[in-house]
C-alpha cells in the first residue's frame, strides 16, 4: 500500500468532513438545541446520528454507481465539483451576510435519546447525504475503492472522525455558552468555504480526466 495514496484519500475525507461539520444544517441545529438544553452528553448523542444513518445510503449510491459506465462517474464528478462551488458560493454569501448557525436553533426540545432519533429520521429525510454521496462522496469512495479496500477505509475514517470530532467541538462551544458559539463558527465557515473551492476543482479536474 502506498502511503501518500493512503494519506491523499484521508486528507480528502478529513476536509469534507470538516467542511460537514462547519456547515450549517438540520444536523447542527439539532446538536445546538440538545447541547444549550441539557449540556455537552446531551447534545453529543446527536453526532452519533450520521453513523446510523449514512452506512445505507452509502450501500445504495455504491450499488448503482458500480453498475454504470465509467463516463456516468466522470459527469458525476463534474456535476459534483460544480455543486461543491455552489455550495461555497453559498457558504461565502452567508459568511459575507454575517449569518450565524445559531440563527437556525430550532423551537422543538428533543429530550434524552430521543434526540439521536430525531437526528437520524432528518438526516434520512434530508437529500443532502444523498445528494453528497451520489455527487461527491461516492465517486471519491469508487475511486479509492478501485485501487485499494484499504484507501477507500482511509477516506471513510478521514471523513467521519474529523466530521464527528467537529461536531463534538460544536458541543462543547456551545456547551461553554452561547456567546462563543458564532465566532467559532464563522471561523470554520471560512476555512470551509476554502476547503470546498479546493475540492470542487479536484472534482471537475477528475471528471475531465
Amino acid at each position: 500500500m502506498d502511503f501518500a495514496l493512503f494519506f491523499n484519500f484521508f486528507s480528502q475525507g478529513a476536509a469534507l468532513g470538516l467542511t460537514a461539520a462547519a456547515t450549517p444544517g438540520s444536523l447542527q441545529t439539532l446538536l445546538i438545541s440538545e447541547t444549550l438544553l441539557g449540556g455537552f452528553k446531551r447534545g453529543a448523542r446527536i453526532t452519533l446520528a450520521p453513523l446510523i444513518t449514512d452506512a445505507p445510503i452509502i450501500v445504495a449510491v455504491l450499488l448503482v454507481l458500480q453498475r454504470v459506465p465509467s463516463i456516468v462517474v466522470q459527469i458525476l464528478s463534474l456535476a459534483g465539483g460544480v455543486f461543491v462551488l455552489y455550495l461555497a458560493w453559498n457558504l461565502w454569501t452567508q459568511w459575507r451576510k454575517g449569518t450565524s448557525i445559531t440563527t437556525e436553533v430550532a423551537a422543538s426540545q428533543p429530550i434524552g435519546w430521543k434526540g439521536l432519533w430525531r437526528a437520524s429520521i432528518v438526516n434520512w429525510l434530508n437529500p443532502n447525504p444523498y445528494l453528497f454521496w451520489t455527487l461527491v462522496g461516492g465517486p471519491t469512495l469508487i475511486a479509492a475503492l478501485n485501487q485499494s479496500v484499504g484507501y477507500g477505509v482511509a477516506f471513510l475514517v478521514g471523513m467521519y472522525s474529523v466530521f464527528i470530532g467537529g461536531m463534538l467541538v460544536i458541543a462543547a462551544v456551545f456547551h461553554q455558552g452561547r456567546r462563543f458559539g458564532p465566532r467559532i463558527v464563522r471561523g470554520l465557515l471560512l476555512i470551509s468555504i476554502g476547503i470546498l473551492v479546493i475540492f470542487g476543482i479536484l472534482l471537475i479536474q477528475r471528471g475531465l480526466s
